[in-house]
This record gives structure tokens, C-alpha cells and sequence, in this order.
């Protein structure tokens, strides 16, 4: 009877390096020896399609008991014929900071390119990236530019000055999600410009992630935003985890980066985003109420209670409801 490690290394392949190991799920060894020889048939390459196929129905010949690990074995084999098995090893040395410290590097199957990922375990002596098994079969370029990516997050996470730690949030569910939705932009930027200085490609250049920017902050002034974008791309202070969970939890500290140049007015005539705080009941909100100055009435009882209150600060819908109960509208 296998225990409990002998078992995870069955379903398992291993390449050994110098130094460590790289481990590769063997459904995503599976998935992409599969697809990959399905596309080399389909553009006219056979031979080794149909080698593959050959000795698969000879396993089926031999006892049950013995079949898995021979497919195993197979697609172990077939992984190394196609090539797949060399992107993460030449990659790994451009990063000697990482490859000269871990000991395993674990690659599992992502179900979707947005579900690429990466992570540091067992204080800093595994890596775990997760990857859709597609970006093999689309050739060595583009495996290349989502390896760079990765490795540049793990490269963060180990470093000391970065100081990476696993957060948790005591908020919303909605309150979280738009929290992390923030961090994983600001970190993606930070790491996709240190790529494109280094001279690297990456998953996604300055135009993509700019876009970005500006779809999650639309409501920024158009000039603002450029400003805060080009300052963060430019990487003249080094992001840290904190400092972008601090960007991530409030929003003013988003536009205070703009009020570092020559925009102090326009960052201070930005109105409330999502996320901050409604300064009327004191509670976060995601949404805003457009335009609560033409209703006149419901502007005049809110002053009475917050004589210092103007449309720009922004009101949520919740303390609009209240005032126009208390107006006699609702």
C-alpha cells in the first residue's frame, strides 16, 4: 500500500535540475501532450501523432494495475519530445534570485488564462504556478511572456523589502473584492513595466495595462489619471505590498500620487469613488448618487443637519433615501 507522499508523486512528473525540481501536475502534462499533438496533425505532422496513439492502445495489452503509471510514463515521454518541458527551465535562468533558492517548483493546471497564477510556500522553498495548459501549445513566445510575468511576482514575493504577506480583510464580501481587484492591478503594473525596462515582453505592455487604469478609474479626471498612471509605470519609488494595500483600502491615496506633480487642484475636485467612505453616515459605498444637486429640496433639509456639505463631497443612496423620507418625497 503507497502513503500519502507516495502517492502525490504518482500523480506527479518531475523534471530534477540542478538544485531542484520542477513538478508538473500530470492532468496538465496529459492536457497538453493531448492538444499539442492534436495540433501538429491538424497542420499535416503525424508521425509523431500517430507514434503516441500507437504505443497508447499497446498499454491497454498489459495488466490494469500496471496501465496508470504507464500513461503516465507515456505522456511523461511525449512532454519531452514536443518540447514543452525546456520554457520553464530556460526561463528559470534569467532569475537566479529565485532558482538558487527554492528547491520545487510545482506547475498546475489553470482552467482559464485569468486563473494564472503563482505563490510561495513553505517559507520561500517551493513555488507554485498555475498555467492554462494552452500557452504551451501557442508556442515558446508566448509561454515565455506569462513565465516572465510570474516569475516576477514570486521574485517580489521573496523579497524581504517587498514584504508580501498574505492578507485578510475585515470588510465586505463586495468591499473585498474591489480591494484585491485594485492590488492585482497596481502589482501587475508594477511588474509589467520593471519587464518592459529590463527589455522583457510580458503578458501585457503599457497600452493594455493603461487601459486598465482607466476602465477601474473612470471617474478620475482624465489629466489626473494620466499623471497617477505615468508615475506608477515610471517605477522612480519601488512598490511595496504595503504601500499598495494602502493604495488598494483608499482611494485618496490613489490621488495623492497625482498631487506629487502639477495637478493638486484637478485630484481635489475628484468626487467620492468607489469604496469611500460617504461623509454623511460615516459607512463605505460602491455607488454614488448622480447629479443630488437639482433636487433642491432634498440639498436644503441635508444642509441643515451638515452645513458643511457640498454636492462634490458626494452622497450614497442610502442617505438619499432618509433625506427625501425626511422631504416628503419618498
Amino acid at each position: 500500500m503507497l502513503d500519502k507522499n507516495q502517492n502525490a508523486t504518482q500523480n506527479l512528473t518531475l523534471e530534477k535540475d540542478v538544485g531542484h525540481e520542477i513538478i508538473y501536475d500530470i492532468q496538465l502534462v496529459d492536457d497538453i501532450v493531448f492538444k499539442g499533438l492534436a495540433e501538429r496533425e491538424r497542420h499535416g505532422d503525424i508521425e509523431l501523432y500517430n507514434k503516441y496513439h500507437e504505443l497508447r492502445d499497446g498499454i491497454y495489452e498489459i495488466e490494469q494495475e500496471n496501465r496508470p503509471k504507464r500513461f503516465r510514463d507515456l505522456d511523461n515521454d511525449f512532454f519531452h519530445r514536443l518540447g514543452y518541458d525546456i520554457f520553464l527551465k530556460e526561463i528559470l535562468n534569467e532569475y537566479p534570485g529565485i532558482k538558487d533558492k527554492i528547491e520545487e517548483v510545482h506547475v498546475r493546471r489553470a482552467t482559464t488564462k485569468q486563473n494564472e497564477g503563482s505563490n510561495v510556500v513553505d517559507n520561500g522553498k517551493k513555488v507554485i504556478i498555475r498555467l492554462y495548459p494552452e500557452q504551451f501549445i501557442e508556442g515558446g513566445k508566448e509561454i515565455h511572456k506569462v513565465l516572465a510575468h510570474e516569475l516576477m511576482h514570486v521574485s517580489d514575493m521573496m523579497d524581504e523589502d517587498f514584504g508580501y504577506s498574505v492578507e485578510h480583510f475585515d470588510c465586505s464580501p463586495m468591499e473585498e473584492r474591489i480591494i484585491r481587484d485594485r492590488y492585482r492591478l497596481f502589482w501587475d503594473i508594477y511588474v509589467d513595466s520593471r519587464l518592459e525596462r529590463e527589455g522583457k515582453e510580458s503578458i501585457a505592455n503599457k497600452e493594455i495595462r493603461k487601459k486598465e487604469f482607466d476602465s477601474f478609474f473612470s471617474k478620475i479626471p482624465e489629466d489626473t489619471r494620466g499623471s497617477i498612471f505615468e508615475k506608477m509605470w515610471g517605477g522612480k519609488e519601488p512598490l511595496t505590498h504595503p504601500k499598495m494595500i494602502e493604495l488598494s483600502k483608499d482611494i485618496n491615496k490613489v490621488l495623492a500620487i497625482a498631487k506629487e506633480g502639477n495637478h493638486e487642484n484637478e485630484a481635489e475636485r475628484v468626487g467620492p469613488l468607489p469604496g469611500t467612505t460617504c461623509t454623511l453616515c460615516g459607512f463605505p459605498s460602491f455607488e454614488w448618487v448622480e447629479d443630488i444637486e437639482s433636487d433642491e429640496e432634498v440639498v436644503k433639509i441635508l444642509k441643515e443637519d451638515f452645513p458643511d456639505w457640498s454636492p462634490h463631497d458626494g452622497v450614497c443612496p442610502r442617505c438619499v433615501e432618509y433625506y427625501k423620507v425626511k422631504a416628503g418625497k419618498w
